[in-house]
């Protein structure tokens, strides 16, 4: 039968996907279906058995994700010791901690949680964030610290990344955070994981030999090429990379794997070849090609086993073992092979970014290649055609990634096809081997592995160089497929690969066409109506507004409430930008900065940076904080046109839209950032609602003296939620039907304020939260004008 494992593949696929969207199949139906398939075993036709047999693959799929997307969790689960108090919680780390860019994540298997009423044990495993600094610690090692436990929680945007799926599929349901890494205090070591904790202890050998011997950046680079460790690398380098196209050379892969595979062979063939005995008695080569395939485990298992790298030892195996048996392997059976051995093994990979777009890319290589090479067939052996063959390598590889990479990360680059014409030959070939090298002899010869190591530091510190001028080329960000798009192509690639003659012409053209047709359609949306997107983005606050003639403006991009940069700039890559470009929002016509505070500016940074800016708008206030003054110079440099906005600007109108603004007053300023804020109303067709920035008591006292401007139909209600603003007075004056409060789910805070609540409730206004409804729509019907406001929680 040709290519067995396929259709069991695909049933495990189906399977899991079907558990994702959480529709899980009831196990006794296996019971029948084991009945059913020992009676197909009987009839000479294979079909009904390979039916039974793909049903069977396609349940057990479906209930290998129960216990992880639908669990049914123990008495002492962990999760159920969540409250709104810090307890103290002791447990073993369970893998090697990873690093960050500033602090370092680990995962720990928790035991006891000790509070004021004593000691309980306790089980299941929790993520624990540490801010600043890395953790000395390993797998086995029982820790001890002091937090607050929380339940993962997606924030409610479109385009969201599922990060509560993501925890899930790898049981944690529990996470805790704390400042400092010295706030983790070590109990006991190797309490567990003995063989983990060896490799760790090989792998932190390593990296602080690798940091005590190259730069700083180099290092942190040279840790991920050579043990996996990606979060030290600085995130602008890391963003440089993946603008190139090119970030998959930062991530132990297939091409780092088969360098070292065909390392390894090249250094034991010269070294068995010396015995006489070997080469008198065995088949060299083949004993060679057997022997190079536990170095290969040894690395996979020391640089974290990810599944990119599984499914290069699996091929790479197959391909091995076929030699040495003398026995033809079909790459396509290899490739089969790989994806169904890691989903026996881990079947929540396939959820796996990684997973995904290393097979993807794989596919490329395999199935895409050859068809770009057919019209040169004829071209001889030689240097053009090796050549032609890693441009057209090169071009199937991005082919074959660009609609995962953009549903993931919301942009494709154009420079990927420069990049690994210089970058794959400086870190494959030069980084990766040097270093690779380097690794035995850090125990065997450290003067010689140092020497090797400034080699390869070089080789990275070269391919830094040319990134850093590649990153400047365009990046295309209007590229936005949805789960279906995705889905297509999929099949697309299934149909072009195992499918022959009209069968294969005709789902590719349906696969294809509905690809394109979806990819469009998002371009026609949005015409002629309006809608207000009150985005989730934590203790920020941040609102897209889409103008009936299609513009969009983007008010305040949230941020962190304290400022700081380990993450706080962040928010605008990981949570605005993806839900700007899921709303068609690729070009941001109106940026407006209502007062910069941290929490309304740092996610403004990225999209200054990254989409397009009509105009910058802004109040009177200002203040010389870092993220405000980087904003300004972005905008500059960009050469953005500016244009501040105060209570004597006078009204604009942008189509059907009135934009009036209301304060702060041109003259004299209080010297409080919150209360000079921009506050604005916005009115189209009737409806109108009011942007109160972060302002308190204070500047709607002044606000009352033309109550007649304070009408509105939704009311943004001042600073999340305070109780130092939405006074009994303003609310009387506004006379809102709806009332919008933006906070963090859970913040320190304690935002809003209950009286705040109170007060609107007695006014008999509709609240809506984005801590507890998500992101929340104000839209319109451009036909009917009929408006309708809803969150996203309440649909999802």
């Amino acid at each position: 039968m040709e290519r067995p494992l396929l259709l069991p593949l695909l049933s495990v696929i189906a399977g899991l996907s079907l558990a994702s969207f959480s529709f899980f199949i009831p196990p006794l139906v296996s019971l029948p279906l084991l009945v059913v398939g020992v009676a197909a075993l009987f009839p000479k036709s294979r079909v009904p058995f390979s039916i039974v047999i793909s049903l069977l693959f396609l349940l057990w799929g479906n209930l290998t994700l129960i216990p992880f997307l639908n669990p049914q969790l123990p008495p002492r689960h962990i999760s159920h010791f969540i409250t709104d108090q810090e307890q103290i919680v002791e447990g073993v780390v369970d893998t090697r901690p990873q690093r960050t860019e500033y602090g370092s994540r680990l995962f720990i298997q928790a035991e006891k949680i000790c509070r004021r009423d004593g000691y309980f044990p306790v089980s299941g495993r929790l993520l624990v964030t540490v801010e600043e600094g890395g953790i000395p610690y390993i797998s086995g090692d029982r820790v001890r610290f002091f937090a607050r436990l929380r339940a993962p929680r997606n924030y409610g945007l479109p385009g969201e990344y599922d990060y509560v799926r993501h925890l899930a599929l790898r049981d944690v349901f529990v996470t805790a955070f704390v400042k400092r890494h010295d706030q983790i205090i070590l109990m006991q070591q190797e309490a567990a994981f003995p063989l983990q904790r060896l490799l760790d202890r090989v792998a932190a050998r390593i990296g602080g030999f690798l940091d005590t011997h190259a730069p700083p950046v180099e290092a942190a680079v040279l840790r991920a090429l050579l043990i996996g460790e990606q979060g030290a690398v600085p995130r602008s380098l890391n963003d440089a990379y993946a603008r190139s196209g090119v970030n998959h050379i930062l991530s132990i892969s297939g091409f780092h794997m088969g360098i070292i595979a065909l390392v390894s062979f090249q250094l034991l063939f010269q070294l068995a070849a010396r015995s006489e005995y070997l080469l008198l008695h065995c088949n060299l080569r083949r004993f060679i090609l057997l022997s190079t395939l536990p170095v290969m485990i040894f690395y996979m298992l020391l640089s974290g086993g990810a599944p990119a790298t599984l499914r290069s030892v699996i091929m790479l195996a197959a391909l091995m073992l076929g030699l040495a048996l003398e026995r033809h392997t079909e790459p396509l059976d290899s490739f089969v092979l790989a994806a169904f051995t890691i989903l026996l093994l881990t079947p929540a990979a396939l959820f796996d970014i990684s997973f995904q777009l290393s097979f993807a890319a794989l596919w490329g290589l395999l199935v895409l290649t050859p068809m770009l090479m057919s019209p040169f067939h004829n071209l001889q052996e030689g240097a053009p055609r090796r050549l032609l063959l890693f441009l057209a390598a090169s071009v199937a590889a991005t082919a074959a990634t660009m609609l995962p990479v953009a549903y993931y990360f919301h942009r494709v680059s154009l420079a990927g096809l420069l990049s690994n014409f210089f970058i794959v030959p400086l870190m494959g070939y030069g980084a990766v081997v040097t270093g690779f090298l380097a690794l035995p002899l850090i125990w065997i010869a450290p003067p010689l592995a140092s020497s090797l190591v400034t080699v390869a530091s070089f080789f990275v510190w070269l391919s830094n160089v040319i990134i850093g001028r590649l990153a400047a080329l365009p990046v295309i960000n209007s590229l936005n497929p949805t789960l279906p798009v995705l889905l297509l192509f999929f099949l697309f690639g299934l149909a072009l690969t195992f499918l022959r003659g009209w069968a294969r012409t005709a789902c590719c053209t349906f696969a294809g066409g509905a690809c394109i047709f979806f990819l469009t359609a998002g371009h026609f949306r949005g015409q002629g109506e309006m809608q207000i997107a009150f985005l989730s983005v934590g203790q920020g606050e941040a609102t897209l507004i889409t103008l009936p003639d299609g513009k969009h403006m983007l008010i305040d991009g949230g941020g962190r409430p304290m400022g700081g940069s380990s993450d706080g700039r962040s928010v605008g890559e990981r949570l605005l930008a993806p839900a700007l470009r899921s709303l068609g929002a690729n070009k941001i016509d109106y940026l407006v900065l209502t007062h910069p505070h941290p929490d309304h500016t740092q996610g403004l940074l990225y999209v200054a940076e990254n989409f397009s800016i009509g105009e910058f708008w802004e109040g009177e206030a200002s203040v010389p904080s870092s993220e405000y003054l980087e904003l300004k110079r972005i905008l500059e440099v960009r050469s953005v046109p500016a244009r501040r906005l105060n209570s004597a600007s006078g009204a604009h109108r942008l189509g059907e839209v009135l934009i009036e603004p209301l304060s702060p007053s041109p003259r004299v300023l209080r010297g409080d950032i919150n209360e000079d804020s921009l506050v604005f109303r916005l009115s189209c067709r009737g409806v109108s609602v009011l942007f109160t920035g972060d302002i308190g008591f204070s500047t709607e006292e002044k606000l009352l003296l033309r109550p007649e401007l304070l009408k509105c139909t939704v009311l943004k209600v001042a600073h999340h939620g305070s109780r130092h603003s939405t006074s009994e007075k303003f609310l009387d004056a506004a006379a809102p039907k709806a009332a919008l409060i933006s906070a963090g789910y859970r913040n320190v805070f304690h935002l809003p304020s209950q009286q705040t609540v109170d007060r609107l409730s007695r006014k008999g206004v509709t609240i809506w939260r984005t801590d507890r409804d998500g992101t929340v729509y104000l839209s319109c019907d451009g036909s009917s004008g009929r408006w309708t406001l809803g969150g996203t929680r309440q649909f999802d």
